[in-house]
């Protein structure tokens, strides 16, 4: 009978302080799945900016423009330089805290090139503007000037720019730049949007047709300043099809600027196809990784050190026989760092959920919990039986790093050199066939195993798994095999040796 030792070796295994910390390190490592899951969710800006207005007041030529980041925020220090004619009349300032810049340059009325130089980190950007001749008449009034965005006497057009939540990156606010009759803050001035739903690919239905008319939209706020931004009320899960148009009216209803984006750029509803080749890196890569180690960690800690100083003498002058003092040591062990593994698994499914919207497939997560258990059978059999291999801890712990090293780190030199016997060079399916042959061969790729036959993909790649040898008899023979043939090594030396 082992079930009083068992009771009690897993209880003092569980309690113990190194299996403590590394049960939660393991945890603290499933979080790790956090900044995984941002990646490739949205392509926001890096920057945003070269919208520049322009006015003409006092005989001289007034550019406005801004710089911000991908949420909106000012960037400051940006130099802004205008250049007529290369350099014979030329402003130069840089972007005040709010992101904007106003360039003022003393011209003649002629015929200009003109040049809008941005520097910013060691970056420069170029682009040339529309020829400002003739855009001014004796009163000094400005009409709109080509591409040039914003407003000058009210005729202008505003820059209407999506920019990403600060709460949410899943999600986009809206930046307006504009300004008043010559250069002045906006004021009196409203942005309104309306959700289109696709109508078989007639999209504008409002009394006006697309731009629409005030009435036909909803407002969102007033522009009380050259560059704001504003968060509309747009819900997801709307169709991909779906249009979201954004209009600045002024007080009498003329509209002056117009935008319209898709509002699956808007709202960008959660991904949960996605989950499942994180969650698949994440645990062949990083818990694949951890986990062995944590394994090697603790069963040196719960019986290799324990056999090699001599304290199992001790505990065997008890009415315990070898055998059920080795199955306990054992079966604690596994236990233990089984049940760490699968709550480990457990918090990565929600952390998922919480950020993709969907949990994993059910029978992916029993997979994964039943490798993770394989991993952690095999390395704690491996090293309960080097601990009556080997004559002292010094020992254990140098032979048990080596492996750790060679089933870790050095597995990929071993799959190069299996590559090249089989004939095949890096990157062809003759490697991705010596690779998942040589999984096999290693408990602690045996998640990537799961990931292979289940996703039927490696590292992106499409594939049948079954071309390249994993097939799920060979997967459940090898974790059977990496589960009780290091186990029965053990126990026969604990039994028969000692």
């Amino acid at each position: 009978m082992i079930i009083r030792p068992f009771l009690y070796d897993f209880k003092k295994t569980i309690t113990s302080k190194s299996v403590i910390i590394l049960v939660a390190i393991v945890l603290l490592i499933s979080l790790a799945i956090i900044p995984l899951t941002s990646i490739g969710r949205t392509g926001p800006p890096t920057g945003l900016g070269q919208a520049p207005t322009l006015y003409y007041r006092d005989a001289r030529y007034h550019y406005l423009t801004y710089f911000t980041n991908q949420y909106g925020d000012g960037i400051s220090g940006a130099t802004v330089t205008v250049t007529f004619n290369v350099t014979k009349y030329s402003g130069t300032v840089t972007t005040n805290s709010s992101g904007l810049a106003f360039v003022t340059v003393s011209a003649p009325n002629a015929s200009y090139s003109v040049m809008l130089t941005e520097e910013l980190s060691g970056a420069s950007f170029s682009t040339s503007l529309p020829d400002p001749a003739n855009i001014h008449t004796p009163l000094g009034t400005v009409s709109k000037i080509g591409v040039l965005a914003g407003s000058s006497g009210g005729t202008g057009d505003a820059s209407i720019q999506a920019v990403v939540d600060k709460q949410n990156s899943s999600k986009r606010d809206i930046q307006v730049f504009y300004t008043a009759k010559y250069g002045a803050v906006p004021s009196s001035y409203t942005l309104y949007y309306k959700i289109v739903p696709s109508f078989n690919g007639i999209f504008c239905k409002g009394t006006g047709g697309c731009p629409f008319n005030e009435t036909d939209m909803t407002r969102i706020g007033n522009l009380n300043n050259y560059l704001q931004f504003f968060d509309p009320s747009i819900p997801t899960g709307l169709n991909e099809t779906a249009q979201v148009w954004f209009e600045v009216f002024a007080q009498n209803g003329t509209q002056v600027g117009v935008a319209n984006f898709q509002a699956f750029d808007l709202r960008q509803p959660r991904q949960p196809i996605m989950s499942a080749g994180i969650a698949s890196f994440f645990f062949s890569g990083v818990l694949g990784f951890f986990i062995p180690l944590m394994t090697i960690i603790g069963s040196y800690s719960s019986y290799g050190k324990d056999r090699l100083t001599g304290v199992l003498e001790s505990v065997l002058a008890r009415p315990v026989t070898k055998r059920g003092l080795a199955m306990s040591r054992f079966l604690s062990t596994v236990l233990s760092f089984t049940l760490a593994s699968a709550a480990a698994v457990g918090v990565v499914d929600l952390l998922l959920n919480s950020v993709g919207g969907s949990f994993l497939d059910q029978s992916y997560v029993l997979a994964i919990i039943a490798g993770l258990a394989v991993e952690v059978a095999a390395f704690t059999g491996l090293i309960f039986l080097l601990s009556h291999l080997l004559k002292s801890t010094g020992a254990l712990l140098g032979i048990s790093i080596v492996l750790f090293l060679v089933l870790d780190f050095f597995w990929s030199l071993i799959i190069f050199l299996l590559t090249l016997l089989l004939g095949g060079t890096s990157g062809s399916a003759v490697a991705l066939e010596a690779t998942f042959l040589s999984y096999y061969a290693n408990p602690a790729q045996f998640l990537s195993l799961i990931n292979v036959y289940v996703l039927q993909s490696s590292s992106g790649i499409l594939l049948q798994s079954s071309s390249y040898g994993v097939t799920l008899p060979a997967i459940i023979l090898d974790g059977v095999l990496w589960s009780i043939v290091p186990f029965l090594a053990f126990l026969y030396l604990a039994v028969k040796r000692d």
